[in-house]
C-alpha cells in the first residue's frame, strides 16, 4: 500500500513538473514570437518628423509627388515613438471587424498599452506625450503624377471629338484630408503619492483614418521596426519592404529625391550636408540589409549619384503564419 502510494505522489509531481514546463515554454514562444503590425502605406512615402518641431504644422516632401501635411492644436506627433504609435493605431484600424466607420480602442491601464507595444512602462510618458500629439491631429497629403498617355483616351474633353493624333502629358492631382482620432480620453489618478496613476483610455479612430487604414496598409515586422533605433530608419525600412515588394523593373532612385524624402536639407544648410545626410540613408540601408532585411536588393552608384532598387520578398505578410498580431495578447 505504501508503494502505491509514493507512486501515486510521483505521478502527481510528474504532471504538476510537465505543466510547470509546458507554461514555461508557452511563456517563452510569446517572449520570442514575431509580431505583426500595419502602417498606412502613405506614410512609407512621408512620415512623420523625426523631432519636436515644437509646432502645429508640419510639411515633408516624399516620392512620387506626394506633399504631406500634418496639422495638430498644438503639436504634431514625432519621433520613433509617434511612428510605433501609428502603427498600433493603424493596426487596430485593419483588424476591425466594422469597416469605413470609427474603430473604438480601450485600455484600463496605460501598462496595457505599453505591453501592447511591447515597450517598458519607463517609455509610459513619452506614449502618453504621443498620444496627445494625435488627439485632434489631421495630415493633408497632396500628390501630382504626370504621365504620357494616348490623346484619345480624353476624347471627350476636346470638342466635336477632335484630339491630338498624338500621345500628351497628363497630370493627376489628388488631395485629401483625413483625421486621425475623433476622441481621446483617460483619467489621471493624483493620490498624492509621487506619480499619479493612468487609466481607463478610451480612442476613437475616425471613420476616415479607419477606413483609409483598411484600404492602404502595409504589414510590417513589429519586431524589426521597434529594434530600428533611428526614426529616419524606421522609415527606409518600411518604405523598402513597402516599394522594393511592388516593383516589376528596376528603379533609380536619385540622390536629391532620398535626400529630399529622407533627411531632407534646410535652405540655411552647410553645403555639404546634402552629401552628409545622403551618406548616412546609405548608411541606414546598409544596416537594415545586414540586420534587419537581408533579402532586400539594391546597388548603389558608385558615383553617388543615387541607389537602384530591385523586385525583392517581402520580409512578412497579411497572412504570414510566422508572426502574431501585436493585439493577439490583449
Amino acid at each position: 500500500m505504501e508503494d502505491n502510494k509514493n507512486e501515486s505522489k510521483q505521478n502527481e509531481l510528474l504532471v504538476v513538473d510537465s505543466s510547470i514546463e509546458n507554461m514555461f515554454a508557452l511563456e517563452e514562444i510569446r517572449q520570442n514570437k514575431k509580431l505583426l503590425s500595419y502602417l498606412p502605406s502613405f506614410f512609407t512615402t512621408a512620415s512623420l518628423p523625426f523631432r519636436n518641431v515644437k509646432s502645429p504644422v508640419f510639411i515633408r516632401k516624399g516620392s512620387n509627388g506626394i506633399t504631406l501635411k500634418l496639422s495638430a492644436p498644438e503639436n504634431v506627433p514625432y519621433g520613433k515613438y509617434g511612428r510605433l504609435l501609428l502603427t498600433l493605431l493603424t493596426t487596430h484600424a485593419v483588424l476591425s471587424k466594422e469597416k469605413d466607420c470609427a474603430v473604438i480602442i480601450e485600455y484600463p491601464k496605460l501598462i496595457d498599452m505599453l505591453n501592447e507595444l511591447q515597450l517598458p512602462k519607463s517609455r509610459g510618458p513619452e506614449i502618453r506625450e504621443q498620444l496627445e500629439c494625435f488627439t485632434n491631429a489631421s495630415f493633408a497629403f497632396e500628390q501630382k503624377i504626370t504621365e504620357t498617355k494616348g490623346a484619345y483616351l480624353f476624347e471627350e474633353l476636346y470638342e466635336d471629338g477632335n484630339y491630338p493624333k498624338k500621345d500628351i502629358k497628363v497630370t493627376t492631382h489628388s488631395t485629401g484630408n483625413i483625421r486621425f482620432t475623433t476622441g481621446v480620453q483617460y483619467k489621471e489618478i493624483d493620490d498624492g503619492s509621487a506619480s499619479n496613476k493612468f487609466g481607463a483610455f478610451k480612442i476613437i479612430l475616425s471613420p476616415e483614418f479607419s477606413s483609409f487604414c483598411q484600404t492602404h496598409a502595409v504589414p510590417i515586422d513589429y519586431n524589426v521596426y521597434k529594434d530600428i533605433d533611428s526614426a529616419a530608419g524606421k522609415d527606409i525600412y518600411a518604405w523598402l519592404v513597402y516599394r522594393n515588394n511592388g516593383l516589376t523593373d528596376p528603379v533609380f532612385i536619385p540622390r536629391a529625391k532620398l535626400v529630399e524624402q529622407f533627411l531632407p536639407v534646410g535652405p540655411d544648410s552647410h553645403p555639404k550636408q546634402e552629401s552628409v545626410n545622403y551618406n548616412r540613408i546609405i548608411e541606414q540601408i546598409r544596416i537594415i540589409k545586414e540586420k534587419y532585411y537581408p533579402e532586400v536588393k539594391y546597388s548603389i552608384d558608385k558615383t553617388g549619384a543615387g541607389i537602384t532598387l530591385y523586385k525583392s520578398p517581402t520580409p512578412v505578410l497579411k497572412d504570414d503564419t510566422r508572426y502574431a498580431l501585436i493585439t493577439s495578447d490583449i
